[in-house]
């Protein structure tokens, strides 16, 4: 077991207290989580922090997305960084509409 996870039992067990003086509630809590959450994520907006955070918002809303691993071309990999580039989308979306247009024409 981590020390984490140690930890985390003690805290539900009761185990644990804060010190005197240091627990924050209402308000001043609100504020100290933002700043924490702003220090760890490196991030100075706390909607930029929650962003962060959380990470990438599933595709749909059927469950997780499956993630593809391709091997490609140097020369291929790189028409398609600077097509992806040119638009302002991630590669990887750049990739998912060129599959769904080739099975679009090939269907």
């Amino acid at each position: 077991m981590s020390e984490y996870d140690e930890l985390a039992d003690r805290a539900q067990r009761g185990e644990m207290t804060s010190k005197p003086g240091t627990a924050r509630r209402g308000p001043s809590a609100a504020e100290a989580g933002r700043q924490m959450l702003m220090q760890a994520t490196g991030q100075n907006d706390p909607d930029e922090a929650v962003r962060v955070a959380l990470g990438r918002p599933r595709l749909g809303s059927e469950g997780p997305s499956p993630v593809w691993k391709v091997r490609a071309s140097a020369q291929l990999d790189a028409q398609v960084r600077a097509a992806a580039a040119a638009r302002h989308v991630p590669m990887s979306q750049l990739v998912r509409e060129a599959v769904a247009a080739y099975l679009v024409k090939a269907g």
